[in-house]
Parts: structure tokens; C-alpha cells; sequence
């Protein structure tokens, strides 16, 4: 005899429905971060525009002015790092019209590169709170369906005239257990399922802020020479 999914998640009670919705919620919101993240890699990767600055560097001598122009173009590509590190570039052009100390140009390349990121940067992060939601949730609102099923359990003793019948309060406890146990299974996958996309985007973050360091570090050498 086969599992009767349908029949047992009537047997569920109440409660099933919104871990339903909080699985549905958490999967499809699953689906959407990895999508996001898989396109953002695809689009320019931090090790990806440091390597092509570095190429650039050598091929134009170290001018300064030709590398920031190529790099404005390869970071037309799009994507959360190419926005930032295009917001260092340009920032560039503007501050070696200036008379500024090399301090006070890297304070103001990091500056800018700072503002850029609060922009960009929530984007990798959209989203996340809701799966971290349904993992904390899940098996409260299990817990909540024990509690109910056991409630209903109890009424029908206190009720039943001459001691309850097992199968009279077998629908009570079945609905514990069942919700107890749809809990636990949506939440345990869920967690990890957080832990493991967290744990990508801050580690793509860390990417983003090295070649963003890099890069401010590597226009600044002799810029104000240059200016």
C-alpha cells in the first residue's frame, strides 16, 4: 500500500496549510537566489576583472587614462561588480582633475566605491530573509499543530463517557505527529539551503571588496604624479 500524501496531509489539520505555503515560499525563493547568483557570475566575476586589469595594465604601459577607458568597457557587461568597479573608474577620471593628496583621493575613490556597493550589493541578498523565515518557523508552527492535535486528543477523553476509545483519539495524535513531523522536514532542508546561499554571496561579496581594494590601490600609485 502506497503513502497517501493527500490523506495525510488532511490528517495535518489546520496547521498544514501555512507550512505548505512556507515550503512553496521558501522553494521558489530558493530557486530565485541560485538564478541570481549563477547570472551575476556569469555577467563579470571579481577574479575575472582583475585579471583583465592587470592585462590591461601591462599592455598599456601602465597608462592610467587607457586602462580606466578599456575597463569602463569590459564592465559594461553589467552585473553587481561591474557597477562598482565602473563607479571606482569613473570616479577616477574626475578626482585627477583635482588637486588632492593621494590619502584624500583613495578616501575619495573609497567613498564612492562604499556608496556603490549599498546599492548594488543588497541585491545578492534579496530575498534571503524569507528562507531564513521559513527555517525558523516551520517547526514553531509543527509545534503548533502538536499542541493542537494533542488538545483535541484530551477533549475527546475528557468527553467520551466511560474513557475514550484508541481510535477516537488517534485522529488527535496522528495531527501531532504529522505537523511535528512536516516541520522538521521543511526545516532542515530549508536551513541548510540558507546556510549554503549565504555563505555564496558573502563570499562573493569578499571577492568584490578584494578587486575593489585592488583596484583603488593600484590607480592611486603615482596618480597624483600622473595628474
Amino acid at each position: 500500500m502506497g503513502f497517501d500524501l493527500i490523506g495525510t496531509f488532511k490528517k495535518g489539520g489546520f496547521a498544514m496549510w501555512p507550512l505548505l505555503v512556507g515550503a512553496v515560499l521558501a522553494l521558489m525563493f530558493i530557486i530565485e537566489r541560485l538564478i541570481v547568483l549563477f547570472l551575476q557570475k556569469r555577467k563579470l566575476r571579481p577574479d575575472k576583472f582583475l585579471e583583465e586589469f592587470e592585462a590591461s595594465m601591462k599592455k598599456n604601459n601602465g597608462d592610467k587614462d587607457k586602462v580606466v577607458e578599456e575597463m569602463i568597457g569590459v564592465c559594461k557587461k553589467g552585473g553587481v561588480c561591474a557597477e562598482i568597479m565602473m563607479e571606482g573608474l569613473r570616479k577616477f577620471k574626475h578626482v585627477k582633475k583635482m588637486k588632492m593628496s593621494v590619502l584624500e583621493m583613495k578616501q575619495w575613490l573609497n567613498n564612492a566605491i562604499e556608496e556603490r556597493s549599498r546599492i548594488e550589493l543588497p541585491q545578492l541578498e534579496a530575498h534571503i530573509v524569507v528562507i531564513s523565515v521559513v527555517a525558523v518557523v516551520s517547526p514553531l508552527m509543527g509545534l503548533f499543530g502538536t499542541v493542537s492535535g494533542m488538545i483535541r486528543s484530551f477533549t475527546v477523553m475528557a468527553s467520551a463517557a466511560g474513557g475514550a476509545k484508541p481510535n477516537e483519539l488517534a485522529g488527535g495524535i496522528s495531527e501531532a505527529l504529522i505537523t511535528t513531523a512536516t516541520g522538521l522536514v521543511i526545516a532542515i532542508p530549508v536551513l541548510i539551503s540558507y546556510n549554503w546561499i549565504k555563505s555564496m554571496v558573502d563570499n562573493y561579496v569578499m571577492l568584490i571588496e578584494e578587486a575593489a581594494i585592488h583596484l583603488v590601490d593600484s590607480l592611486i600609485i603615482d596618480g597624483n604624479a600622473e595628474a
